[in-house]
Order: C-alpha cells, then sequence, then structure tokens
C-alpha cells in the first residue's frame, strides 16, 4: 500500500495529530502536508538518524521481516516475542508518527502496515553502497534463455488483435484452446520466462500458456481490455492515453503493476528490486555481491537465493524487454537494465514505392496505432514492419476518414519524400472504395404525416429535409442530430432519441462495467488482502497499560514495606517482566529481574536474575525495594 492511499482512509484530526507529533519529535514546521513528508527522502532521513534505538530495530524488521510492509498482529506478536515490551513501545511510536499504519479486517482482526515509499526510504538507509556490486565487462556475456522485444510492444500486439478479432471468453472466463494459441504467437514473453511464477493461484495455473496469461492480466490491470458480452474487448481511450505516454513515464507504470502483481512475496525480495532500481541503465551488475550487499544489512538469505531470484523474477524481466543476462565461465550471473524502452520517443518511419514500411522502435506507439488501421503489422525484433494493402486502407476510407488523411499522416512521418507510386495506389484504392458507399444516419420518426407538412413551410428545417423516405419519416446525418434536437426543443418539441451512434454504446458499455471489472485475468492472494487502514491515533502508552497502572508508590519510591505487601510487589513484578531494585541491611542496592517467589525453608524468598547470574534472597534481609520501570516506556510522553 502505497502512501497517499493508506491517508484517505485517516480523519483530518487524526492526520493533524500525526503531524502534531512530527513537529515534536523532530522540529519540522515545512509547508508540506502529510502525504509529501511521508514520502520526503530528507524527513525520512532526518526520522532514521534521530530515531531511538528501538525505534529503528522496528523499522529494521518491517524491512528485514515482514510481508511487503505487513505483520498480522499475532505475526508481530511471534516476531516481537524476544523483546516484547520494547518493540511494542517501538511500534506505538511509529504508528504516532504515521510510518505504520494500523489495518484491521472487518472480524476485528488487526495489523500493521508500513506504506511502500517510507519502506523503501529505511531499506536504502539499511544498505550500503549499491555500486559495490557494478561491474565493467569486456564483452556482452551469454545467457541460455532468450530475451523478449519490450512488454509494451507484447500489449500493443495484443490489443491490435482483439481490437480486429472476436475473442470469445468461455463461462470459466478462460480463452479457447485454439485462439490462445494465435494470441500466444503474437507476443515475445515465453512460457520459458514466467515458468518461475509460483505465486497462488499462478502455482496451479499450467506451465504451457502461462505467459498469454500474465500478457493478458497486466493488461486488464492497465485497464486495457475488458470482457464485454463474453468476448474481449479494448477500451480505446485507455489505449490511446497509455500509448500518448513518454516512455520513461509507460515504463514506470508497467514496472509498478508487474512488481506489486508477482514480485515475490517474500521478506527479502522487496530489498532485491530496490537494489535493481538503483543501478543505472546499461550497468552491469553482479548478482553475488548484491547478495552479500543484503546480507550485510541483516537480511536471511537462503542458500539457492541467486537461483531463485534468476527463475522467480530476473527471467521474467528478461521476457519483457528489460533486462539483459549473461553467466560467465564460472556461472556468476550478471545482469543490467536496456535502455532502450527509456528513451524519448523520435519520429520517423521508412516506406519504399511497393507499401512496405518499417518503422524503429522509438516510433511513438500512438502513431503505431494509427498506422495500424490501413496497414498489417508484425513485429520483427523491436522493429516494426507493415505492408499498406488495399484492403486495410479502403476499410479506413469506410470509418470515415480520406485518402488525403492517409497520405499527409504517411508523408508527415516518413524521414525521406513520400514516393508518388504509393501515393497513386493509395489514390486509385480510395476511388475504388467510393464506388459503394454506405453511411450512419438517423432516422427521424413523427407520430403522424402532419409534422412534415407543417416543417416544409418553415425555413429552419429546410436543411434537415432533404431525405424524406415516407409520410412520418426522413433520415439525418449523424452531424445533424444535435442541431435538429436543438431546433426542435426551441418549437416547443422534446424529441425522444431511442438509438444512439455506436462510439456512445461503447463508452457507455465501458462506463457501465468498469465499475464491475475484475483487478485482472486472475487474483494472487495476499496475506493483507481484507485488511483496511483503522483511523486511530494510538495513546502512548497502549498496550502498557498494565505497567502505567502499578502504584507510583513501587516505582517512583525506594522505601521498606510490610512483608504482605513486599511479596505482592515482587510477584507482580515478575509477572510483569520489570526489574526490581533492592537493598540488604548494610549491603550495596541489588538490581534484577524477579524470577521467582515462593517458601523455603519457612522463610519468603526471591530469586532475583542480575549481572552475576540468578541469586536468591530472603524478604525478611530487605530492607528497600522499588520496581525499575524503564525510561523508554516515557520517551516521548
Amino acid at each position: 500500500m502505497r502512501v497517499q492511499d493508506s491517508l484517505e482512509y485517516l480523519s483530518e484530526t487524526t492526520r493533524q495529530a500525526i503531524m502534531v507529533e512530527q513537529t515534536k519529535r523532530f522540529g519540522a514546521a515545512d509547508d508540506q502536508n502529510l502525504s509529501t513528508r511521508l514520502q520526503d527522502p530528507q524527513f525520512l532521513r532526518c526520522v532514521w538518524e534521530q530515531a531511538s534505538d528501538i525505534e529503528r530495530n522496528v523499522m529494521k524488521r518491517f524491512v528485514i521481516a515482514s510481508t511487503r510492509g505487513f505483520f498480522s498482529k499475532r505475526a508481530w506478536e511471534r516476531e516481537a516475542a524476544s523483546d516484547q515490551r520494547q518493540l511494542t513501545v517501538g511500534l506505538t511510536r511509529l504508528r504516532r508518527l504515521g510510518l505504520v499504519m494500523t489495518v484491521r479486517k472487518m472480524w476485528s482482526e488487526i495489523g500493521y502496515l508500513m506504506p511502500q515509499e517510507i519502506r523503501e526510504q529505511i531499506t536504502s538507509f539499511m544498505l550500503a553502497e549499491p555500486s559495490r556490486a557494478f561491474v565493467t565487462l569486456s564483452k556482452t556475456l551469454p545467457y541460455y534463455i532468450t530475451g523478449g522485444r519490450g512488454i509494451h510492444l507484447d500489449l500493443f500486439g495484443l490489443l491490435l488483435f482483439i481490437r480486429d478479432n472476436q475473442v470469445p471468453v468461455t463461462q470459466k472466463g478462460t480463452i479457447h484452446r485454439r485462439m490462445s494459441v494465435r494470441m500466444a504467437g503474437i507476443i515475445s514473453l515465453a512460457d520459458e520466462h514466467c515458468a518461475g511464477l509460483t505465486l497462488a493461484p499462478l502455482d496451479q495455473e499450467e506451465r504451457e500458456g502461462l505467459a498469454l496469461t500474465v500478457a493478458l492480466d497486466i493488461a486488464i490491470r492497465l485497464g486495457f481490455i475488458h470482457v464485454q458480452n463474453k468476448h474481449l474487448s479494448i477500451r480505446p481511450q485507455e489505449v490511446r492515453r497509455w500509448m500518448a505516454q513518454s516512455s520513461p513515464d509507460r515504463w514506470r507504470g508497467l514496472y509498478e503493476q508487474v512488481a506489486a502483481q508477482y514480485l515475490p512475496h517474500g521478506d527479502w525480495w522487496e530489498a532485491f528490486s530496490l537494489l535493481m532500481r538503483q543501478a543505472p541503465l546499461d550497468q552491469w551488475c553482479s548478482l553475488a555481491e548484491q547478495m552479500h550487499i543484503l546480507k550485510e544489512a541483516g537480511f536471511s538469505m537462503p542458500a539457492d537465493a541467486e537461483q531463485l531470484i534468476a527463475s522467480k523474477w530476473l527471467h521474467l524481466l528478461l521476457g519483457m524487454g528489460w533486462i539483459q543476462l549473461g553467466s560467465d565461465s564460472e556461472n556468476q550471473l550478471y545482469w543490467r537494465w536496456i535502455s532502450l524502452p527509456h528513451l524519448t520517443a523520435e519520429e520517423g518511419w521508412f516506406i519504399d514505392a511497393t507499401g512496405a514500411i518499417t518503422i524503429p522502435p522509438l516510433v511513438p506507439l500512438l502513431h503505431v496505432w494509427e498506422i495500424s488501421r490501413f496497414c498489417t503489422i508484425h513485429f520483427d525484433g523491436p522493429m516494426i514492419r507493415g505492408e499498406i494493402q488495399a484492403k486495410e486502407v479502403q476499410a479506413y476510407l469506410a470509418s470515415g476518414k480520406t485518402e488525403e488523411q492517409i497520405i499527409d499522416f504517411l508523408r508527415a512521418g516518413c524521414v525521406h519524400p513520400l514516393p508518388e507510386a504509393l501515393v497513386e495506389t493509395i489514390s486509385h484504392w480510395a476511388k475504388t472504395a467510393r464506388q459503394i458507399q454506405m453511411e450512419p444516419y438517423y432516422r427521424v420518426r413523427t407520430a403522424h404525416a402532419g409534422f412534415l407538412e407543417e416543417w416544409k413551410e418553415i425555413a429552419d428545417f429546410q436543411p434537415f429535409l432533404s431525405q424524406i423516405i415516407s409520410p412520418t419519416d426522413f433520415l439525418i446525418a449523424l452531424s445533424q442530430k444535435s442541431q435538429l434536437v436543438e431546433l426542435l426543443r426551441e418549437y416547443g418539441y422534446e424529441p425522444q432519441v431511442l438509438s444512439q451512434t455506436p462510439d456512445f454504446f461503447e463508452t457507455a458499455d465501458q462506463t457501465a462495467e468498469g465499475a464491475n471489472a475484475p483487478a485482472g485475468w486472475f487474483v494472487v492472494e495476499r496475506p493483507w488482502d481484507g485488511y483496511a487502514v483503522e483511523n486511530t491515533f494510538p495513546d502512548p502508552l497502549e498496550g502498557m497499560g498494565e505497567v502505567a497502572a502499578l502504584p507510583k508508590m513501587w516505582t517512583q519510591h525506594f522505601q521498606s514495606y510490610h512483608p504482605q505487601s513486599m511479596r505482592d510487589l515482587l510477584k507482580r513484578a515478575s509477572e510483569l517482566q520489570l526489574e526490581v531494585e533492592i537493598r540488604r541491611a548494610g549491603k550495596d542496592k541489588l538490581r534484577g529481574l524477579p524470577t521467582e517467589v515462593r517458601i523455603e525453608m519457612g522463610y519468603w524468598t526471591v530469586l532475583l536474575a542480575g549481572e552475576g547470574g540468578k541469586q536468591r534472597y530472603r524478604l525478611d534481609d530487605i530492607e528497600r525495594v522499588r520496581i525499575v520501570v524503564p525510561d523508554y516506556l516515557y520517551e516521548g510522553v
């Protein structure tokens, strides 16, 4: 969960209380709002450096031992079992600072969650300099799996196929095998790239066809396609918005979606992902050295960590065309980010006289999408090739476009003069297409013939009555609809529009199904599913109620007691695991943890665990005693 998403659940009062606590602790008195401050690296650096050892210990545990920053209450109690009181205090303070959110299920099960941006910054404070893993290789190393051309081009190909073909979806929410085989051939992401994905429910999926499942899941999660009338359908507005993005922005959105969905949920995976993000483009990195960096930061790495990283994560990124992998003669694994998906888009394609078009990889996708409407598209690695043919051109013209629009568009993006032979060919195809035309019109129907007879005498209605088809009916062009509706209302009529344009139906259907659209092609099961942020600002002594309820005389006064009162004091200190301070007659003060109070040889005794080990003392020999409440309980209170 991100910072902004978590803060949406908090009331303004709670947000203000958190900001007041931050100001009191760290003097943060700038004009930032809470969301901006919690994402500010400088503020988080200040928190990290000025935090107490207890608070820093809790932060480390959320980075090292949690699942993507999440602990259920039961998991946290297991994690904090070795020093429950101190860690509970540290957790409460982080909750008061907004660094950890309290989450709750409907049936009152509690958990704790550290938002992603906070977690990433704290992780970076814990890790050594990432440049330690940077290496210079004299040559490109081989690898046994070929990389993909780029997930953005794979998605482009899928969207193109779904736009131009009927793709039925079965009752079980799957695609027929014959159709899925055709679609799988479009993408470069292969099943071998996805073989290591074992998150539930992917662990139950067949390995064959898994790459297509992943690609469809990404497309649905990004809002490009949805199931409509038992068929896959694209959302043109979302597709165009995505294609209009800059290459770096498009990559960033895709990566965030892929990492959120497919990065394994283990303790150290997110830290490794952060290490990867800190590497510059085209910089080779040693995977073994990155493992050492994680170990030094306190992460517990399995013996086969490198193999797990390669199969479960790096192969997927390789298939998406984002990284390059290589191994040397000693089977040491290296990787680097490929810069191509991050480069700024550039105009320019090449066209020969036959209509064959070559499109370099940096041409904006939105332009390629427009070309695909009158050109057959094929992929050749990162290059795109096409062939302008009569059928596609005539279908494009039938949608209301003109030959001049095609020629002007091709000429504007062509890096050389557009061949005149191709211009003549397109003009010939356009002339052939105009021999028979089918155009959409509105049919206006009146209740009786008197309406038309009356309107024929009114000059304002003349532009709309050129195509009368019966005494009560006439046709108007789509562009005239709004004008006619407005005119009729001016004359006191209220027309009933029974049909709309296909664009309206498309938009309406998308809006209607959008709210209930699935989150993806499948749902990855996550430990924090079902939890929601709770609007709470904890008391500084939350969880310490029993300690806070101790009589102040027991904790603040070093004095003698009645034998029964002394027994009660020592038993209570033992129950709460609090140290006591005692002094015997003529002896120095002693301090330790009372572990047992009992009668021995007719005398009441206490077993005290101190620096010198465990020692038993008779209560009759103790002159003064008090319970020692740790100072950290009251720091910042």
